[in-house]
């Protein structure tokens, strides 16, 4: 029995085989020869879109409950730790542009987290702080995060953990 059927598959696949044009054929994809450090996955940028891929998914399942996006979420803790930190040093800290940071300003305002006042001595400046509510919330979210990192980086011992958040940031902060 296994025996016709070897056969029937060997006939089907020469029948397949020849009524493939040569267009088909050539259309094949081709191997070609490229330097081990030039392929894909082994281009920085590559790996590092993957890893804040995964970290995003991981961090938006962790905190739906609070609704928090990763920017969202580091505007609460800058000014978790920095009360009274004016709007344009909290864009500044996190990359952003005044412009892109306005609505999220807003939406956390308008969802009772943020409140905005002006500056004691000038007040075209807008000071930043919790309200009641986000501070009082801020422990439990900063766990959440906590629990986040630690599932997303449970391959990781601490020394590498300690040794790719160095390395990151000497990417990405600004010599002082």
């Amino acid at each position: 029995m296994s025996h016709s059927i070897f056969c029937l598959t060997r006939a089907l696949i020469a029948v397949i085989a020849c009524s493939m044009d040569e267009a088909t054929i050539r259309s094949k994809p081709r191997k070609v020869r490229i330097a081990p450090e030039d392929t894909l996955d082994a281009q920085i940028g590559y790996n590092l879109r993957r890893a804040s891929a995964l970290a995003l998914n991981d961090f938006a399942v962790e905190m739906a409950d609070a609704s928090l996006r990763p920017v969202t979420y580091g505007m609460l803790a800058l000014i978790d730790e920095r009360p009274g930190i004016r709007a344009a040093e909290l864009c500044r800290l996190l990359g952003m542009k005044s412009a892109n940071m306005a609505p999220l300003l807003a939406e956390l305002e308008e969802r009772g987290l943020v409140e905005r006042d002006d500056h004691a001595r000038d007040k075209r400046v807008q000071v930043l702080a919790l309200t009641k509510a986000a501070k009082a919330a801020m422990p439990a979210w900063r766990r959440q995060v906590r629990r986040h990192e630690d599932r997303f980086l449970q391959q990781l011992t601490k020394k590498e953990r300690a040794t790719l958040l160095r390395l990151l940031r000497l990417i990405w902060i600004e010599e002082e």
